[in-house]
């Protein structure tokens, strides 16, 4: 009795891990050093399927170290999601690159190309990150966040990538910074969306897991 017990509880245990997304620490190398991120995978993870991924800025020094938009997300809506210190690296973009070739000879990459995600203050880093390596992104949303807008040579390296930037109506400076960035990809032909939050502020916390996921699914289509 006590044996079965014990199978039951196992079963009962084993049937709640797979009702969750799995999550990992993972690690690639990169100059001879391994270098940690944080991997998220879809309920019902099919190593044979392809999934869109989508990477966030992280420390990924635990696994609590979620990217924000997804911080405690159970459920990763049908994505992959990298946590990684992809803030601050416009002079680290072979150690980028090296990560992203890595994910891409693991996992079944739509599209063979990226997500990406960037929040306020780091989001002009992020942006530059994209705009010196277009070719491995396919989308990235600002969330409050958006490019320096101040040279719209340099931002014509973002065609071919889907730009989204999503604000809150009370976040006046954030709001006004998008619209202007909305405005000036669309004058120089790159694919751009804004959405205005109503009564939102500068941390859109209601949106946090599925509202940011469905967002960023916009720009599969």
């Amino acid at each position: 009795m006590k044996k079965l017990k014990r199978i039951v509880l196992s079963i009962m245990f084993f049937s709640t891990l797979c009702a969750f997304s799995q999550k990992k620490m993972e690690t690639f190398n990169f100059n001879n050093k391994e270098l940690s991120y944080t991997i998220q995978f879809p309920i019902d993870y099919d190593a044979t399927k392809t999934y869109p991924v989508l990477v966030g800025p992280s420390q990924a020094k635990s696994l609590d170290d979620d990217s924000f938009y997804w911080k405690g997300t159970e459920d990763s809506q049908g994505w992959i999601l990298v946590g990684y210190s992809i803030y601050r690296a416009t002079n680290r973009v072979d150690e980028i690159k090296a990560l992203l070739d890595h994910l891409k000879s693991k996992y079944n990459v739509e599209g063979n190309k990226f997500h990406t995600t960037c929040h306020s203050a780091n989001s002009a880093g992020i942006f530059d990150l994209v705009m010196k390596m277009p070719n491995y992104f396919a989308g990235i949303t600002g969330m409050a966040g958006n490019p320096n807008n101040s040279n719209k040579e340099k931002l014509k390296q973002l065609k071919g990538v889907k730009v989204q930037f999503i604000v809150g109506d009370q976040d006046s400076y954030w709001m006004s910074s998008a619209k202007r960035s909305h405005q000036i990809l669309q004058e120089i032909g790159v694919e751009s969306s804004i959405e205005i939050i109503k009564n939102g502020q500068h941390v859109l916390k209601p949106l946090i897991g599925k509202g940011f996921l469905d967002r960023a699914h916009r720009l599969r289509d």
